[in-house]
């Protein structure tokens, strides 16, 4: 669907603002006369996606092009994003993507709503559109998909990998892990890092508090009157 999917990704390629969609901004003759140019409108730019929520997005369409179903649609040396789709009977084949500043969506189908022969979104879809964005990115000017703006004052990034080794390490007996100890950076592409935080004060060393003084030990009773032991 069109209005929802790609002013959607359009959103998460300008840093979670509001995108106005529109179908043809010029229409140019062969000979480069232009006989159709839409008006440029004021851009509000309303933050629609605020951080975290953003920051997850990303990673999560990244990881799609990654290690998922869109696979087939990687550029080495760009940040690229998106997500593959299709419909019930292979009558529809989708897969949009993004990088900073450029969207594009490409569908594959049948005129006459037929279904296709198992025509997924990571198949076609993801071919024709990674033949288009290489022809395409070197000639435009864009950038890593920008973090957005700032997340709230002291969130950190999930570390999945990490707490999964912490846990195994508690499983086999391993040490426990130092609360103290800076969380391990987790791997993402490249322009995949968290948005800044604003850090928190640090509060005051605490003041080491005297020892508690030392405790006689008790005489031992004799063993006709200890009190009987407690069994759970």
């Amino acid at each position: 669907d069109y209005q929802k999917g790609t002013p959607m990704r359009a959103t998460t390629a300008n840093g979670g603002k509001r995108a106005q969609p529109h179908g043809i901004t010029r229409i140019r003759t062969p000979d480069g006369r232009v006989i159709y140019q839409r008006a440029q409108t004021e851009r509000r730019g309303d933050q629609a996606i605020q951080n975290p929520p953003l920051f997850y997005l990303n990673q999560m369409l990244r990881a799609v092009i990654d290690s998922g179903t869109g696979r087939s649609a990687d550029i080495a040396g760009y940040d690229l994003a998106g997500k593959t789709g299709t419909t019930s009977d292979y009558r529809d084949a989708w897969f949009v993507g993004y990088t900073g500043g450029f969207v594009t969506a490409v569908w594959v189908g049948k005129d006459d709503n037929s279904p296709m022969r198992g025509v997924t979104g990571g198949q076609a879809p993801a071919a024709i559109w990674k033949g288009f964005m290489q022809a395409a990115l070197p000639r435009l000017n864009v950038q890593e998909i920008p973090n957005g703006p700032p997340a709230p004052e002291g969130w950190m990034p999930a570390d999945p990998l990490g707490d999964l080794m912490s846990g195994l390490g508690d499983l086999f007996g391993g040490a426990e892990p130092d609360p103290l100890a800076e969380p391990a950076p987790t791997e993402t592409r490249p322009g995949g890092s968290a948005p800044q935080t604003q850090p928190q004060p640090q509060p005051p060393a605490a003041e080491p508090k005297p020892a508690p003084p030392a405790q006689q030990p008790e005489p031992a009773q004799p063993a006709d009157q200890r009190p009987d032991p407690l069994f759970f």
